[in-house]
């Protein structure tokens, strides 16, 4: 099997992209994508969580100890058509949203399972008014 590298960027998510692939990933379809952020201040990463749950993301909050600097770690769940553009939006859409809060992407996998039924998502802005 010969990379594509139009599809398969030479960049860390297009590495990831095609080790999986070679696993049997099919590029393009639906799957569950796991990211992980981490935050300075656990009270942010709640704050940041909370922003995620109101738009119907699976969220969870974890306390660190093995990041210094960082305090919380928060994991969210998003269903995506599994491309280098889906992947690297939705993390560059995270970075941007939480910045204001401190976070960073700490990041992401694949979960083998596909979804049994994919919901129409859209990104909207973080205010912190």
């Amino acid at each position: 099997m010969k990379r594509d590298f139009k599809v398969f960027p030479k960049d860390d998510n297009g590495d990831v992209l095609w080790s999986a692939h070679q696993h049997g990933l099919k590029i393009g379809e639906a799957y569950i994508v796991q990211y992980a952020l981490i935050f300075p201040e656990f009270n942010d990463a709640l704050k940041f969580s909370v922003f995620l749950l109101r738009q119907g993301y699976w969220v969870q909050v974890n306390e660190l100890e093995d990041h210094p600097g960082y305090t919380a770690e928060v994991l969210l769940k998003m269903i995506l058509d599994v491309t280098h553009e889906e992947i690297t939006g939705a993390e560059d859409w995270l970075a941007k949203q939480s910045a204001s809060l401190k976070g960073k992407n700490d990041g992401w996998e694949i979960q083998q399972d596909q979804p049994k039924e994919v919901a129409d998502y859209e990104f909207i802005e973080l205010s912190n008014g």
